[in-house]
């Protein structure tokens, strides 16, 4: 056979037109699309986990409007936390009381101002007494929600917040202005007012309607990416395990042992990667029955198919050569 010959079978082996040149360096000069289109996708994720926590910076607090009002009180409240378990939303109180419920030239009341806030869990009134300066305290307020639905649960509570004082042994409520504000990472918090929760309260004027006040928290975006990322690469490691166990178990690729202790390492590396989701979601939530459960199935499997890989196609072990005894006769 000819060198030309010869060359031309090595050109159609790699796919190119022997009388074609210009298609063959075309070939050559053809870029590698699928690690392109890889790193393509990891930045583009890796955008749009910064662009869901970019906007999660923190608010306004309303710890600078100390202004007073220009009658009854107002009732600052701020987010602390959200306690997923117990389903409350800790907040801090800070009542301010107008003038006229003060001590001419002080800020110490000078009458008794009771503030009730419902519900919440514990005590539901706040008692400011006479002679005193109105400091900051702390309550639960009840928020049901589903820590199990993690990352998509979501916590409502619906407020009514009353100040009154007592006024000739009758009590009676004065007008209350509430404020939300405050700012929790990792949680988008949204608050709005109405009248439409059928509450009604004796004031100086009559029978009002008392308006309520809704609260909702849920996660932040950057959380759901976060979870979404996070849960992903959970699932692609049995999926890199069971590859590589079923190529080796077909014959395709030489068994080695060594990937026994890599697959180890990747099933004892679920729990500690399902203990690092942020807000740590509790056992038995939906993401362990969809998905850490079958991740730890699919590893289990690749292990139990790489190890019959190896028995399959291991080496056999080589006995040890035969030793002669002290007499001379040789004894396996």
């Amino acid at each position: 056979m000819s060198a030309s010959g010869s060359d031309e079978q090595v050109v159609a082996a790699q796919g190119a037109d022997p009388e074609h040149p210009a298609a063959s360096a075309r070939l050559k000069r053809k870029w590698p699309w699928r690690p392109i289109a890889f790193i393509v996708l990891v930045v583009l994720v890796y955008l749009a986990v910064i662009s869901l926590y970019a906007p999660n910076g923190r608010s306004d607090s309303w710890a600078d409007n100390e202004a007073k009002p220009a009658t009854g009180v107002i009732v600052q409240l701020k987010q602390d936390s959200v306690n997923a378990s117990a389903e409350t939303i800790s907040m801090s109180v800070n009542v301010i009381p107008s003038t006229e419920l003060e001590v001419d030239g002080s800020s110490t009341l000078a009458q008794d101002v009771t503030v009730i806030i419902s519900p919440v869990s514990g005590e539901q009134t706040i008692t400011l007494a006479k002679d005193t300066i109105p400091g900051i305290q702390s309550i639960n307020v009840l928020a049901p929600g589903a820590i199990e639905n993690w990352p998509f649960d979501r916590y409502d509570a619906r407020m009514v917040v009353i100040a009154y004082i007592v006024t000739d042994g009758v009590e009676q409520a004065v007008p209350t202005t509430v404020e939300l504000g405050g700012y929790l990472p990792g949680w988008n918090i949204s608050n709005s007012t109405s009248l439409t929760g059928q509450v009604t309260v004796s004031t100086p004027d009559g029978l009002v309607d008392w308006p309520v006040h809704d609260l909702s928290a849920g996660r932040s975006g950057s959380t759901l990416a976060f979870a979404i990322v996070l849960l992903s690469l959970m699932v692609v490691m049995p999926v890199l395990v069971l590859f590589v166990a079923i190529t080796a178990y077909r014959g395709h690729r030489k068994v080695e042992p060594s990937f026994l202790s890599w697959m180890g390492a990747m099933l004892f590396a679920t729990i500690p990667l399902r203990s690092f989701l942020p807000g740590s979601p509790p056992i038995g939530s939906w993401i362990d029955f969809l998905i850490v459960l079958w991740v730890i199935v699919g590893l289990v499997a690749g292990l139990a198919i790489y190890v019959r890989a190896w028995v399959r196609w291991g080496t056999p072990s080589t006995p040890p050569p035969p030793t002669p005894s002290r007499d001379g006769t040789i004894r396996p």
